[in-house]
């Protein structure tokens, strides 16, 4: 009779972590303009955008740079930042917008700051975090959030 237990919740657990969803199998999600698979097979090992600015100092040769990394998931980047001889590193998430991400790092309107944002389908940039320097320590800013919807059939 135990065997007969295990076996039930065996096979319960592993229905349970069955999707019927079509999308869900493949990793893949949908928005109403496309498809697009949510993983990454070969991320790219150099940086795809980056911002460098010299820091102004005759002693040392400090720079403020900051630079996205594709990770195996699609619309999470790693972004690595210094400033002077502070690093750090965070992730940031993109919306899925029915295509492979475009990021953009611009130039912020204060020294050792940027901007990174994307392209959208309309190839408009639309601004997202500000990575900025404040009081010496490095810190991103969001910006603006977007949400993705489904267009009504």
């Amino acid at each position: 009779m135990k065997i007969f237990y295990v076996l039930a919740t065996i096979l319960l657990l592993v229905s349970c972590g069955q999707s019927t969803d079509s999308n869900s199998k493949n990793g893949s999600s949908s928005n109403g303009s496309g498809s697009v698979d949510s993983s990454r097979n070969n991320p790219k090992s150099e940086p795809v955008q980056q911002y460098e600015e010299k820091v102004a100092n005759d002693l040392n040769n400090w720079f403020f740079r900051v630079k996205l990394y594709e990770t195996s998931k699609r619309f999470t980047y790693r972004v690595s930042l210094q400033h002077e001889e502070l690093t750090g590193e965070d992730e940031i998430n993109f919306p899925n917008l029915g295509m492979d991400p475009q990021p953009v790092i611009k130039k912020g309107t204060a020294q050792y700051e940027c901007i990174i944002g994307f392209t959208d389908q309309q190839g408009a940039f639309r601004e997202y975090k500000k990575v900025h320097v404040v009081d010496g320590n490095l810190k991103i800013t969001t910006l603006k959030s977007y949400a993705v919807t489904a267009k009504p059939e």
